[in-house]
């Protein structure tokens, strides 16, 4: 093999790892910009929030997905969750079923009214814990369902009422 031969083999192999490298690095920048909204260290002695998202969906967003993208919608979802869950800030998190019933009263007599699955509905809740509002919103702008339509998320702080809450 003739010097140029072995030059240009040299290239192309150089070439490929510098392909390979950049895929790795594309990877490792995606997963840091994930954890890094959930980087502030529970060492430090803030008090933390209370925060219910409430998730809600345009229908079942999940079964209009294929077989392959509902496996990834479910992987990427797992791993926020246990991300959060990591750092500290998860308490609960759950989806929900999509059937349910409404009920709503008038003068003491009930009424009861079956969800409409295909309009929007609440798909499931967390439970967070977080310094402040701001950094609640960070966490939920986290959440991958974001990379699709069709998805929002209601934050609400939870009220701390003496006799009621847990804590």
């Amino acid at each position: 093999m003739s010097l140029f031969n072995k030059l240009d083999c040299f290239k192309g192999i150089i070439l490929i790892n510098i392909k390979f490298m950049k895929k790795i690095s594309i990877g490792l920048m995606v997963f840091m910009a994930m954890t890094s909204s959930f980087a502030q260290s529970n060492s430090k002695a803030e008090v933390k929030q209370e925060f219910m998202y409430f998730v809600y969906s345009d229908g079942n967003r999940v079964t209009d997905l294929s077989s392959k993208k509902q496996q990834l919608h479910i992987q990427k979802i797992g791993v926020y969750i246990e991300n959060l869950a990591k750092t500290g800030k998860l308490k609960d998190a759950q989806p929900l079923e999509m059937q349910g019933t409404k009920i709503s009263s008038n003068k003491g007599v009930f009424s009861e009214t079956q969800l409409n699955k295909d309009k929007k509905i609440i798909a499931g809740y967390y439970h967070i814990l977080a310094v402040d509002m701001d950094e609640a919103i960070t966490i939920a702008k986290a959440d991958p369902r974001f990379e699709e339509e069709g998805w929002e998320i209601i934050i609400r702080p939870i009220k701390k009422v003496k006799g009621i809450n847990k804590n």
